[in-house]
């Protein structure tokens, strides 16, 4: 990411306003499913952007599944937890994302996130990869009104021979 460092900074603080934002609508009692959803998909990226391991597993429901490219498909929490782990401690691993669209059904049990996302990491000869692309995650809403992954699907912008 080009920029100054002093910009990049304005822009984390933006975000961190706007998300703080979403975040206080969605716990007001928002009766939007799909601004909750925002918020929770907000609040997803937020940990997996900081690494957190426990944080970001409990987001996923417990019948969740990541269908991760390239690999078979994280299903279930200790999947998942497996799958973040792994991929937090790859050398150099930053993941971002962030929702451009959601929605949910009429019945306001079920729902989705679109978006896009950006990571990079440190390969094992030094190089550091970057990769972009988009995502959709369905989410389910629980017994206690959060909403919990159900499925989570991401996929590259970048030809396969990048």
């Amino acid at each position: 990411m080009h920029g100054s460092p002093r910009r990049l900074v304005r822009l984390a603080v933006l975000l961190l306003f706007v998300l703080a934002s979403l975040t206080a609508v969605a716990k007001s009692g928002s009766s939007n499913p799909a601004v909750a959803i925002h918020s929770a998909d907000d609040q997803w990226a937020a940990a997996a952007l900081a690494k957190d391991v426990d944080k970001s597993v409990s987001f996923c429901g417990p019948d969740a599944a990541i269908l991760v490219p390239n690999a078979p498909a994280a299903e279930g929490k200790e999947a998942i937890r497996k799958w973040f782990q792994e991929i937090f401690n790859i050398p150099g691993f930053k993941l971002s994302w962030r929702a451009t669209e959601t929605a949910a059904a009429k019945s306001g049990e079920l729902g989705y996130s679109r978006g896009t996302y950006e990571l990079s990491f440190t390969d094992a000869s030094g190089k550091q990869v970057s990769d972009h692309g988009k995502y959709v995650t369905v989410w389910k809403k629980q017994a206690d009104g959060s909403w919990k992954v159900l499925r989570d699907i991401f996929n590259s912008d970048l030809s396969p021979a990048h």
